[in-house]
């Protein structure tokens, strides 16, 4: 869902987010599915300003498949669709690139590898995934998670502990890999203190918009499909983790709430980079 160490931030969500204004950009979406060959829908891209998106939490290296802004034009469809296993290269690049600057392994390959880290502990546990994509080209991906529903990749787990054993075959991966699961830890430290998960049922554990696609009206489509799955499956609360990081402001603008916050500034212990640290809550009708 979001971020540790300043290597990655969760939702937008939790770790990339959309702008205040994104959610006004397009039309209601129906509710998508998980069946890829019936559950594909397109929105016009409108002729909007880009703006900062709001962060979920994760990262990744260089652009192959994204379109900059200067190339979406009015008249270009942005399609959604379920997320196939082969997107996980894409969504992972897009994460590094979003975030990867937030870690110590900056710049080095590691920085790739704990961005994959990332997106499969997001994906690990993810119900429902759904990625924006224009003519082929990834946008942004949601990854959510309804407590009791069958998982979306099953394998994600295995990937994962692939990459953890990658990552411990060098110095600086194994410092980066501890800093990380440190920062998961803190999340569920602080899920356990408000006893969040007995009252939530659903979670946004990704939410990563493409900076090329931001402010064309991609995290407003993708969030409100989020609260249409949601909604779908009776959820009456959910939740995301965010930090200052993040433009957390959209969440507000959403109407979530704050429920539960780690300042920086009262744990010296985390480090002078530590970021501050959110869980924010709200229901999906009122959030759309």
């Amino acid at each position: 869902m979001v971020a540790h160490d300043n290597t990655v931030m969760n939702a937008t969500i939790t770790n990339a987010t959309p702008s205040a204004d994104d959610e006004s950009t397009l039309p209601e979406s129906t509710p998508i599915g998980t069946d890829p060959q019936r559950d594909v829908m397109s929105d016009v891209v409108p002729d909007v300003t880009p703006e900062e998106v709001p962060g979920a939490t994760i990262a990744s290296t260089p652009a192959t498949a994204t379109v900059p802004a200067e190339e979406m034009k009015p008249s270009q469809s942005v399609t959604y669709r379920p997320m196939r296993w082969n997107d996980l290269d894409d969504i992972v690049r897009e994460f590094d690139r979003t975030w990867g600057q937030c870690s110590a392994a900056a710049g080095t390959p590691v920085s790739m590898q704990i961005s994959r880290h990332f997106v499969l502990h997001y994906l690990e546990p993810t119900t429902r995934a759904i990625v924006a994509e224009l003519d082929g080209r990834f946008m942004g991906v949601t990854l959510s998670r309804v407590a009791g529903e069958p998982l979306a990749f099953p394998q994600a787990k295995q990937e994962l502990a692939a990459i953890n054993g990658e990552l411990n075959r060098s110095t600086l991966g194994a410092k980066t890999l501890s800093e990380t699961e440190q920062w998961h830890e803190m999340e569920l430290r602080m899920e356990r203190e408000i006893d969040i998960n007995d009252v939530a049922r659903g979670e946004i554990e990704l939410f990563l918009v493409a900076k090329s696609a931001r402010g064309h009206g991609v995290g407003g489509s993708l969030w409100r499909q989020a609260m249409d799955y949601f909604a779908n499956y009776q959820v009456a609360r959910f939740y995301l983790h965010t930090d200052s990081s993040c433009d957390v402001s959209f969440y507000d603008h959403k109407g979530l709430n704050c429920i539960a916050a780690r300042y920086a500034a009262d744990h010296p212990e985390d480090g002078a980079d530590m970021d501050d640290i959110f869980i924010y809550a709200g229901t999906p009708e009122s959030t759309r």
